[in-house]
Protein backbone atom coordinates (compact mmCIF):
# COMPACT_ATOMS: atom_id res chain seq x y z
CA UNK A 1 0.00 0.00 0.00
CA UNK A 2 1.32 3.45 -0.86
CA UNK A 3 2.18 5.73 2.05
CA UNK A 4 -0.37 8.36 1.02
CA UNK A 5 -3.11 5.73 0.98
CA UNK A 6 -2.54 5.10 4.70
CA UNK A 7 -3.68 8.55 5.73
CA UNK A 8 -7.24 9.05 6.85
CA UNK A 9 -9.22 12.24 6.32
CA UNK A 10 -8.55 13.00 10.00
CA UNK A 11 -4.83 13.41 9.37
CA UNK A 12 -1.93 11.28 10.52
CA UNK A 13 1.83 11.10 11.03
CA UNK A 14 4.41 8.92 9.31
CA UNK A 15 7.96 8.53 10.62
CA UNK A 16 10.71 6.72 8.73
CA UNK A 17 13.97 6.23 10.66
CA UNK A 18 16.78 4.11 9.25
CA UNK A 19 18.28 1.40 11.43
CA UNK A 20 21.65 3.17 11.52
CA UNK A 21 20.23 6.57 12.47
CA UNK A 22 21.87 8.38 15.37
CA UNK A 23 19.77 9.06 18.46
CA UNK A 24 19.36 12.79 17.76
CA UNK A 25 19.88 14.37 14.34
CA UNK A 26 22.01 17.47 14.20
CA UNK A 27 19.65 19.28 11.84
CA UNK A 28 15.97 19.02 10.97
CA UNK A 29 14.96 20.56 7.64
CA UNK A 30 11.38 21.64 8.35
CA UNK A 31 9.13 22.02 5.31
CA UNK A 32 5.59 23.33 5.83
CA UNK A 33 3.66 22.84 2.59
CA UNK A 34 0.30 23.15 0.90
CA UNK A 35 -0.40 22.06 -2.69
CA UNK A 36 3.24 22.27 -3.76
CA UNK A 37 3.57 18.83 -5.33
CA UNK A 38 5.06 20.45 -8.42
CA UNK A 39 7.79 22.14 -6.36
CA UNK A 40 8.72 19.53 -3.74
CA UNK A 41 10.82 17.30 -6.04
CA UNK A 42 13.26 20.13 -6.77
CA UNK A 43 13.68 20.74 -3.03
CA UNK A 44 14.10 17.06 -2.14
CA UNK A 45 16.54 16.50 -5.02
CA UNK A 46 18.63 19.45 -3.86
CA UNK A 47 18.77 18.05 -0.32
CA UNK A 48 19.78 14.60 -1.58
CA UNK A 49 22.51 16.14 -3.74
CA UNK A 50 23.86 17.95 -0.67
CA UNK A 51 23.70 14.83 1.51
CA UNK A 52 25.68 12.87 -1.07
CA UNK A 53 28.55 15.36 -0.71
CA UNK A 54 28.70 15.51 3.10
CA UNK A 55 32.12 14.90 4.60
CA UNK A 56 33.05 13.59 8.03
CA UNK A 57 32.13 13.99 10.79
CA UNK A 58 28.71 14.47 9.23
CA UNK A 59 26.67 11.55 7.95
CA UNK A 60 23.27 11.01 6.38
CA UNK A 61 21.63 10.20 9.71
CA UNK A 62 22.50 13.69 11.00
CA UNK A 63 19.77 15.06 8.72
CA UNK A 64 16.05 14.79 9.40
CA UNK A 65 13.38 15.87 6.92
CA UNK A 66 10.09 17.06 8.42
CA UNK A 67 7.14 17.83 6.15
CA UNK A 68 3.89 19.20 7.55
CA UNK A 69 1.13 19.08 4.98
CA UNK A 70 -1.74 21.55 5.36
CA UNK A 71 -4.33 19.11 3.92
CA UNK A 72 -3.10 19.42 0.33
CA UNK A 73 -5.56 18.49 -2.39
CA UNK A 74 -2.94 17.78 -5.06
CA UNK A 75 -0.62 14.75 -5.29
CA UNK A 76 1.68 15.78 -2.43
CA UNK A 77 1.16 12.36 -0.80
CA UNK A 78 2.49 10.62 -3.92
CA UNK A 79 5.60 12.80 -3.89
CA UNK A 80 6.19 12.00 -0.22
CA UNK A 81 5.68 8.30 -0.95
CA UNK A 82 8.39 8.42 -3.60
CA UNK A 83 10.99 10.32 -1.56
CA UNK A 84 10.51 9.24 2.08
CA UNK A 85 12.60 6.07 1.85
CA UNK A 86 15.51 7.94 0.27
CA UNK A 87 16.32 9.74 3.51
CA UNK A 88 17.65 8.26 6.74
CA UNK A 89 15.06 10.21 8.73
CA UNK A 90 11.78 11.39 7.31
CA UNK A 91 8.74 12.70 9.20
CA UNK A 92 5.49 13.44 7.38
CA UNK A 93 2.53 15.00 9.16
CA UNK A 94 -0.73 15.54 7.29
CA UNK A 95 -3.23 17.81 9.01
CA UNK A 96 -6.93 16.85 8.74
CA UNK A 97 -7.72 20.37 7.53
CA UNK A 98 -5.88 23.51 6.49
CA UNK A 99 -4.85 25.21 9.74
CA UNK A 100 -3.31 28.28 8.11
CA UNK A 101 0.29 28.99 7.21
CA UNK A 102 1.44 30.17 10.65
CA UNK A 103 0.16 27.13 12.54
CA UNK A 104 1.76 24.94 9.90
CA UNK A 105 5.11 26.72 10.45
CA UNK A 106 4.81 26.00 14.16
CA UNK A 107 3.77 22.40 13.58
CA UNK A 108 6.84 21.73 11.44
CA UNK A 109 9.27 22.57 14.23
CA UNK A 110 7.08 20.93 16.87
CA UNK A 111 7.39 17.68 14.87
CA UNK A 112 11.18 17.88 14.60
CA UNK A 113 13.85 16.29 16.79
CA UNK A 114 17.08 17.91 15.55
CA UNK A 115 19.29 20.10 17.65
CA UNK A 116 18.79 22.87 15.07
CA UNK A 117 15.89 23.37 12.66
CA UNK A 118 16.17 24.85 9.19
CA UNK A 119 12.86 26.37 8.14
CA UNK A 120 12.43 25.75 4.43
CA UNK A 121 9.87 26.97 1.95
CA UNK A 122 8.53 24.02 -0.03
CA UNK A 123 9.07 25.87 -3.33
CA UNK A 124 12.76 26.69 -2.78
CA UNK A 125 15.95 24.63 -3.05
CA UNK A 126 19.24 24.24 -1.20
CA UNK A 127 22.33 25.31 -3.11
CA UNK A 128 25.02 22.68 -3.55
CA UNK A 129 27.46 22.67 -0.63
CA UNK A 130 25.09 24.60 1.62
CA UNK A 131 24.18 21.69 3.88
CA UNK A 132 27.82 21.14 4.84
CA UNK A 133 28.22 24.85 5.61
CA UNK A 134 25.07 24.92 7.74
CA UNK A 135 26.10 21.83 9.71
CA UNK A 136 29.51 23.33 10.40
CA UNK A 137 27.80 26.52 11.61
CA UNK A 138 25.58 24.57 14.01
CA UNK A 139 28.76 23.30 15.64
CA UNK A 140 30.65 26.60 15.60
CA UNK A 141 27.64 28.63 16.80
CA UNK A 142 26.00 26.03 19.01
CA UNK A 143 25.36 28.56 21.78
CA UNK A 144 23.72 31.14 19.50
CA UNK A 145 19.96 31.50 19.17
CA UNK A 146 20.42 30.63 15.51
CA UNK A 147 21.65 32.10 12.25
CA UNK A 148 20.56 33.27 8.82
CA UNK A 149 21.97 32.27 5.45
CA UNK A 150 22.26 34.15 2.18
CA UNK A 151 19.75 33.43 -0.57
CA UNK A 152 19.91 33.82 -4.35
CA UNK A 153 16.79 34.54 -6.44
CA UNK A 154 15.76 32.47 -9.44
CA UNK A 155 12.96 32.57 -11.95
CA UNK A 156 9.70 30.71 -11.35
CA UNK A 157 11.25 27.45 -12.60
CA UNK A 158 14.38 27.65 -10.40
CA UNK A 159 16.51 27.58 -13.55
CA UNK A 160 17.68 31.13 -14.27
CA UNK A 161 19.34 33.38 -11.71
CA UNK A 162 17.72 36.77 -11.20
CA UNK A 163 19.40 39.93 -9.88
CA UNK A 164 19.36 40.42 -6.13
CA UNK A 165 16.77 42.82 -4.83
CA UNK A 166 16.94 44.98 -1.75
CA UNK A 167 16.37 43.33 1.60
CA UNK A 168 19.40 41.04 1.53
CA UNK A 169 21.84 41.24 4.44
CA UNK A 170 24.92 42.96 3.06
CA UNK A 171 27.84 41.41 4.93
CA UNK A 172 31.11 40.70 3.15
CA UNK A 173 31.77 37.57 5.22
CA UNK A 174 30.31 35.27 7.84
CA UNK A 175 29.33 37.18 10.98
CA UNK A 176 28.30 36.50 14.55
CA UNK A 177 26.31 39.51 15.75
CA UNK A 178 25.54 40.26 19.40
CA UNK A 179 22.96 42.46 21.09
CA UNK A 180 19.21 42.10 20.48
CA UNK A 181 18.82 45.63 19.11
CA UNK A 182 21.77 45.25 16.73
CA UNK A 183 20.58 41.86 15.51
CA UNK A 184 17.06 43.03 14.81
CA UNK A 185 18.27 46.17 13.02
CA UNK A 186 20.45 44.02 10.75
CA UNK A 187 18.15 41.03 10.32
CA UNK A 188 14.62 42.11 11.29
CA UNK A 189 13.28 42.31 7.73
CA UNK A 190 15.38 39.39 6.49
CA UNK A 191 13.93 37.12 9.17
CA UNK A 192 10.71 37.18 7.15
CA UNK A 193 12.29 34.81 4.59
CA UNK A 194 11.65 31.48 6.31
CA UNK A 195 14.05 29.52 4.09
CA UNK A 196 16.98 31.61 5.29
CA UNK A 197 16.58 30.87 9.01
CA UNK A 198 18.17 28.14 11.13
CA UNK A 199 17.13 28.12 14.77
CA UNK A 200 18.08 26.29 17.97
CA UNK A 201 15.17 24.00 18.65
CA UNK A 202 15.37 23.90 22.46
CA UNK A 203 15.25 27.68 22.65
CA UNK A 204 12.40 27.87 20.13
CA UNK A 205 10.39 25.37 22.17
CA UNK A 206 11.06 27.28 25.38
CA UNK A 207 9.70 30.49 23.82
CA UNK A 208 6.65 28.73 22.38
CA UNK A 209 5.82 27.11 25.72
CA UNK A 210 4.35 30.44 26.85
CA UNK A 211 1.84 30.51 23.98
CA UNK A 212 2.40 34.16 22.99
CA UNK A 213 2.98 33.17 19.38
CA UNK A 214 -0.66 32.12 18.99
CA UNK A 215 -1.61 35.81 19.14
CA UNK A 216 0.54 36.54 16.06
CA UNK A 217 -0.81 34.28 13.32
CA UNK A 218 -0.16 37.00 10.74
CA UNK A 219 2.30 35.31 8.33
CA UNK A 220 5.20 36.38 10.57
CA UNK A 221 4.76 34.19 13.64
CA UNK A 222 8.29 32.86 13.12
CA UNK A 223 9.70 36.41 13.32
CA UNK A 224 8.00 36.90 16.68
CA UNK A 225 9.40 33.64 18.06
CA UNK A 226 12.90 34.29 16.71
CA UNK A 227 12.75 37.80 18.15
CA UNK A 228 11.97 36.42 21.60
CA UNK A 229 14.79 33.89 21.20
CA UNK A 230 17.21 36.66 20.35
CA UNK A 231 16.10 38.66 23.39
CA UNK A 232 16.85 35.65 25.59
CA UNK A 233 20.11 34.72 23.84
CA UNK A 234 21.28 37.85 21.98
CA UNK A 235 23.66 36.14 19.55
CA UNK A 236 22.83 35.50 15.90
CA UNK A 237 25.01 34.33 13.03
CA UNK A 238 25.05 34.89 9.28
CA UNK A 239 26.51 32.76 6.48
CA UNK A 240 27.21 35.05 3.54
CA UNK A 241 27.76 32.30 0.96
CA UNK A 242 24.44 31.61 -0.81
CA UNK A 243 22.74 28.58 0.68
CA UNK A 244 19.16 28.84 -0.60
CA UNK A 245 17.79 29.21 -4.10
CA UNK A 246 14.61 31.24 -3.81
CA UNK A 247 11.88 30.70 -6.41
CA UNK A 248 10.49 33.98 -7.72
CA UNK A 249 6.88 34.70 -8.60
CA UNK A 250 5.47 32.00 -6.33
CA UNK A 251 4.39 33.79 -3.16
CA UNK A 252 1.50 31.86 -1.61
CA UNK A 253 0.47 34.94 0.40
CA UNK A 254 -0.20 36.78 -2.87
CA UNK A 255 -3.13 34.52 -3.76
CA UNK A 256 -5.52 37.16 -2.36
CA UNK A 257 -3.99 39.91 -4.47
CA UNK A 258 -1.02 42.23 -4.30
CA UNK A 259 -2.75 44.77 -2.05
CA UNK A 260 -3.50 42.06 0.51
CA UNK A 261 0.16 41.00 0.35
CA UNK A 262 1.18 44.60 1.05
CA UNK A 263 -1.24 44.77 3.97
CA UNK A 264 0.10 41.52 5.44
CA UNK A 265 3.62 42.93 5.43
CA UNK A 266 2.67 46.28 6.92
CA UNK A 267 0.41 44.91 9.66
CA UNK A 268 2.45 41.81 10.43
CA UNK A 269 5.77 43.53 10.98
CA UNK A 270 4.16 46.39 12.86
CA UNK A 271 2.51 43.99 15.31
CA UNK A 272 5.63 41.87 15.79
CA UNK A 273 8.13 44.69 16.29
CA UNK A 274 5.86 46.54 18.71
CA UNK A 275 5.32 43.38 20.73
CA UNK A 276 9.06 42.73 20.89
CA UNK A 277 10.34 46.23 21.62
CA UNK A 278 7.39 48.41 22.59
CA UNK A 279 5.83 51.45 20.95
CA UNK A 280 8.34 54.23 20.31
CA UNK A 281 11.46 52.07 20.47
CA UNK A 282 14.06 53.07 17.84
CA UNK A 283 14.27 49.51 16.49
CA UNK A 284 10.57 49.62 15.58
CA UNK A 285 11.15 52.69 13.39
CA UNK A 286 14.35 51.21 11.91
CA UNK A 287 12.63 47.99 10.85
CA UNK A 288 9.65 49.96 9.52
CA UNK A 289 11.93 52.07 7.33
CA UNK A 290 13.95 49.10 6.07
CA UNK A 291 10.77 47.24 5.20
CA UNK A 292 9.43 50.33 3.46
CA UNK A 293 12.54 50.78 1.33
CA UNK A 294 13.30 47.11 0.69
CA UNK A 295 9.78 45.82 0.09
CA UNK A 296 6.83 48.23 0.31
CA UNK A 297 8.33 50.66 -2.19
CA UNK A 298 8.95 47.94 -4.77
CA UNK A 299 5.51 46.41 -4.16
CA UNK A 300 3.77 49.67 -5.03
CA UNK A 301 6.18 50.70 -7.78
CA UNK A 302 5.94 47.36 -9.60
CA UNK A 303 2.15 47.38 -9.32
CA UNK A 304 1.97 50.81 -10.91
CA UNK A 305 4.47 49.89 -13.60
CA UNK A 306 2.63 46.77 -14.64
CA UNK A 307 -0.62 48.71 -14.89
CA UNK A 308 -2.65 47.48 -11.92
CA UNK A 309 -6.13 49.00 -11.57
CA UNK A 310 -6.60 52.51 -10.26
CA UNK A 311 -8.82 51.11 -7.50
CA UNK A 312 -6.14 48.76 -6.18
CA UNK A 313 -3.48 51.47 -6.39
CA UNK A 314 -5.71 53.82 -4.43
CA UNK A 315 -6.26 51.20 -1.70
CA UNK A 316 -2.52 50.55 -1.52
CA UNK A 317 -1.75 54.28 -1.31
CA UNK A 318 -4.15 54.58 1.63
CA UNK A 319 -2.44 51.68 3.42
CA UNK A 320 1.01 53.16 2.85
CA UNK A 321 -0.06 56.58 4.07
CA UNK A 322 -1.72 55.13 7.18
CA UNK A 323 1.24 53.00 8.24
CA UNK A 324 4.25 54.87 6.86
CA UNK A 325 3.33 58.56 7.05
CA UNK A 326 6.04 59.16 9.68
CA UNK A 327 8.72 57.34 7.71
CA UNK A 328 11.26 59.41 5.76
CA UNK A 329 11.25 56.64 3.16
CA UNK A 330 7.57 57.31 2.53
CA UNK A 331 8.13 61.03 1.96
CA UNK A 332 11.28 60.72 -0.12
CA UNK A 333 10.61 57.62 -2.21
CA UNK A 334 7.10 56.20 -1.93
CA UNK A 335 5.04 59.40 -2.14
CA UNK A 336 6.60 60.47 -5.47
CA UNK A 337 5.51 57.14 -6.96
CA UNK A 338 2.00 57.60 -5.60
CA UNK A 339 1.83 61.03 -7.23
CA UNK A 340 3.19 59.83 -10.58
CA UNK A 341 0.33 59.41 -13.11
CA UNK A 342 -0.46 55.76 -13.73
CA UNK A 343 -0.38 56.11 -17.52
CA UNK A 344 3.08 57.69 -17.41
CA UNK A 345 4.57 55.04 -15.13
CA UNK A 346 3.12 52.15 -17.13
CA UNK A 347 4.11 53.63 -20.48
CA UNK A 348 7.68 54.23 -19.33
CA UNK A 349 7.92 50.67 -18.04
CA UNK A 350 6.79 49.18 -21.35
CA UNK A 351 9.51 51.15 -23.12
CA UNK A 352 12.08 50.08 -20.52
CA UNK A 353 11.17 46.38 -20.87
CA UNK A 354 11.55 46.50 -24.62
CA UNK A 355 14.76 48.47 -24.82
CA UNK A 356 16.87 48.59 -21.66
CA UNK A 357 15.77 45.85 -19.26
CA UNK A 358 17.71 42.89 -20.77
CA UNK A 359 20.94 44.89 -20.78
CA UNK A 360 20.44 46.14 -17.19
CA UNK A 361 19.75 42.61 -15.91
CA UNK A 362 22.92 41.26 -17.54
CA UNK A 363 25.03 44.04 -16.02
CA UNK A 364 23.58 43.46 -12.54
CA UNK A 365 24.12 39.70 -12.71
CA UNK A 366 27.71 40.13 -13.86
CA UNK A 367 28.39 42.56 -11.00
CA UNK A 368 26.92 40.11 -8.46
CA UNK A 369 28.99 37.20 -9.80
CA UNK A 370 32.15 39.26 -9.48
CA UNK A 371 31.30 39.98 -5.83
CA UNK A 372 30.35 36.37 -5.11
CA UNK A 373 32.98 34.25 -3.31
CA UNK A 374 32.02 31.34 -5.56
Amino acid sequence: MALHDKFSSNGDKFVNVGKHAVSTPALSICVPTFNRADCLPALFDSILANISELTLPWQVSDIEIVVTDNASTDCTGEIINYYCSRFARFVYVRHPENMGADRNFLAAIASASGGFCWLMGSDDKIELGALQRVLEATRAWHNAAGFSVAMVPYDADLQVRAPLGKGQVRYSGDQLVTGADNIFRDFGVYLGFISAQIIRRDLWNAVCAGGEQLNFLNAYVHVLVIGRMIQQVPTWGYIHTPCVGWRGGNDSFSDDGWVRRLEIDLLGYRAVTRALFGEGHPVVADVRDRLAEGHNLSQYRHAKLRGESATSLHRAAQLLRTHLALSPVYRRKILPWILTPRWLAHGSYIAYRRIARPFVRRVRLLAERRRSPD
